[in-house]
């Protein structure tokens, strides 16, 4: 799809990324399948000619890729940053069809809005990168005490061997 999308070849494109979605349904829910899905989405709503009034059509594939953000985040156990994540990729998707279909007003709003988003998940994953270096130096430091202990309790407790 995205090799006829540069060849100017939307309808044939929307027809590739089509294809795919069926061989998805199936699989088991999961970030990975969901971002799939979702970049499909976001795919077959860009092949529509916004500018010529399209706008609604292509919004709708928006909306479903937004929704399975939605669905992270409201799932128990779900990805939330996941889900944010394809949260703002389908409203930042939807901005730029909002502009090039001349609504430029309502585009700025949804952008700020995800710029917004985009900024407070980058504070939630350096806080998660933060969390798990500082749980692996725990590990590490609590390993090295462990084995530093087994060594001395080794060298006390080794055998003396009489002199002859």
């Amino acid at each position: 799809g995205n090799a006829l999308v540069a060849l100017g070849r939307q309808m044939e494109a929307r027809a590739a990324y089509e294809q795919v979605i069926p061989l998805l349904i199936d699989e088991p829910r999961c970030a990975r399948i969901d971002w799939e899905c979702h970049s499909l989405h976001l795919n077959i709503g860009n092949t529509f000619d916004v500018k010529s009034g399209e706008f609604d059509i292509a919004n709708k594939h928006y909306s479903l890729a937004e929704q399975l953000g939605t669905d992270h985040l409201q799932e128990k156990g779900g990805s939330a940053i996941d889900g944010q994540g394809m949260i703002d990729g389908a409203r930042r998707a939807r901005a730029f069809a909002l502009n090039k279909a001349g609504r430029l007003d309502e585009a700025k709003i949804i952008l700020k809005d995800v710029l917004q988003s985009q900024i407070s998940l980058q504070i939630q994953n350096k806080k998660k990168e933060q969390e798990e270096i500082d749980a692996a130096n725990k590990l590490n430091s609590e390993g090295a005490s462990y084995f530093q202990r087994l060594l001395e309790e080794t060298h006390s407790s080794s055998m003396v061997v009489p002199a002859t």
